[in-house]
């Protein structure tokens, strides 16, 4: 078969930037050197064999990130051997159907997440990667032989190569040369194309078929994709709309009910100034001259004293909004300063436990021992090194947080995850009836995902 060579290729923006042998990766894994055009990226890479005739004949399609140094991220540990193993057969790039291990046809399920797609519109990225490898950069040894005259089946056979292998067409009858008067029959001759017709039209067709179930396979991961990223985004919209409708409940709520004491207040009011106002009428039409003037001096010393009171209050209260400010403030600072020192020691006691002289989790990691963790709603989750202290520290609040949910609702459809059913009381005790599992944490909705059909819509049957 000849000798195969094993490089690595790399993609920016959907075309190749970048191409170096499996052995100058390797020294780029081990940080002997550094790559500064891709510090700080997260990088779609390929991982390729390549026969003597320059043909691919295995893809890995993953994706790789950098620091700012240039270097691999300390977590990134991916099989590539491994998976190019036990890949799944894909298109044909003239060398027969290829391995391709990738997002939508990957062999691990651990390892998905950190694999991509290819563009299978018309076989963009495999026509890129084929391109690529034919004009050589990388000086690949080849041993291209001279072309070698097809038999009469394989002319015959390439009037298929734009058609699918369940849309071919009867074969037209081929026309024959002029044969000499002692040349054996017509059907002697042709007899030895059958098999290879037959060989090559499996292959290719075995070929065609691995293409179109790769491209269905990417196609169905997008529309999964979409699918899950519209009902987030409802999710959202759903939760936002019952946020806004609680908020205005309770805003008509407090509107109603301070609209209900201005009215007992107004009310009360009325009935003081129509009883004051007849006492008065009372006074003013039995009293004389001289009660009117004592009246009027009973009403300049009560203004006096009045004022005099609302001065004395307005001092007594700024005092006291004086000295609350100056407790707030002083409060204030005191948080900020316990604040900085809670940081400090978190900061410090997460360097204590990486840096421990007995870590056995940093043993761990340079052997290239993966931490593979199970939680209900992302199944297996790889944790790195540097998130072990926080993983440890409380693994339900990790999971949550991976989740993107609260802890709260987390647990909520944690508890529903593990047991099915509608969580509505009914006398002091659930309704108990099954109802459908929510895969997913972000999908859940206390409420209604844990609720019957009938206790979901508030009808009782």
């Amino acid at each position: 078969m000849g000798a195969i060579t094993e490089a690595v290729v790399f993609f920016r923006e959907g075309s190749i930037v970048k191409e170096m042998y499996l052995s100058e990766f390797e020294a780029v894994l081990d940080e002997v050197v550094g790559i500064n055009d891709f510090a700080g990226d997260e990088v779609h890479a390929v991982f390729l064999q390549v026969n003597s005739q320059l043909k691919i004949t295995a893809a890995v399609f993953f994706l790789i990130s950098f620091d700012a140094r240039g270097r691999v991220s300390g977590s990134w540990n991916i099989p590539l051997r491994h998976l190019m193993d036990y890949a799944s057969l894909g298109p044909d790039l003239g060398g027969g159907p290829i391995k391709v291990a990738c997002y939508s046809a990957c062999p691990e399920d651990w390892y998905k997440n950190q694999l991509w797609d290819p563009d299978m519109t018309e076989g963009k990225t495999f026509r890129q990667l084929s391109a690529a490898i034919e004009r050589n950069r990388l000086g690949i040894l080849s041993e291209r032989s001279a072309p070698v005259h097809q038999p009469v089946a394989a002319q015959f056979f390439d009037g298929y190569a734009g058609s699918s292998p369940d849309q071919a067409s009867p074969a037209p009858t081929p026309v024959s040369p002029p044969q000499p008067a002692s040349a054996p029959p017509l059907q002697t001759q042709a007899k030895p194309a059958g098999p290879v017709f037959n060989r090559r039209y499996r292959q290719k067709r075995k070929a065609l078929i691995a293409r179109y179930r790769l491209a269905m396979a990417t196609q169905a991961q997008e529309l999964r994709r979409r699918r899950e990223s519209l009902e987030l985004r409802q999710q959202e919209q759903l939760q936002q709309r019952d946020t806004q409708i609680l908020a205005l409940q309770t805003e008509l709520e407090a509107l109603r009910q301070q609209d209900k004491n201005t009215e007992m207040l107004l009310h009360r009011a009325r009935k003081q100034i129509e009883d004051t106002s007849r006492e008065m009428e009372s006074a003013l039409s039995k009293g004389s001259g001289e009660h009117s003037a004592q009246i009027s001096a009973l009403r300049d010393q009560y203004a006096r004293e009045r004022d005099e009171l609302l001065a004395e209050q307005k001092l007594k209260y700024e005092g006291l909004i004086q000295r609350r400010e100056e407790e707030l403030f002083a409060r204030a600072t005191e948080i900020v300063e316990i604040r900085a020192q809670l940081s400090e020691v978190k900061k410090q006691n997460h360097e204590l436990m990486l840096s421990s002289g007995d870590n056995v989790v940093d043993e761990m990691a340079k052997k290239g021992i993966v931490f593979v963790a199970y939680h209900p709603g992302i199944e297996h989750l790889l944790i790195a090194r540097d998130d072990m202290p926080e993983y440890l520290a409380d693994p339900v609040a990790f999971a949550a947080q991976r989740c993107e949910v609260s802890v709260e609702h987390y647990k909520e459809w944690l508890a529903h995850y593990r047991l099915p059913i509608c969580r509505a009381l009914e006398e002091g005790h659930y309704c108990g009836r099954p109802v459908d599992k929510v895969l997913r944490p972000r999908l859940f909705r206390a409420g209604e995902g844990d609720r019957c059909t009938a206790h979901r819509h508030g009808v009782q049957e």
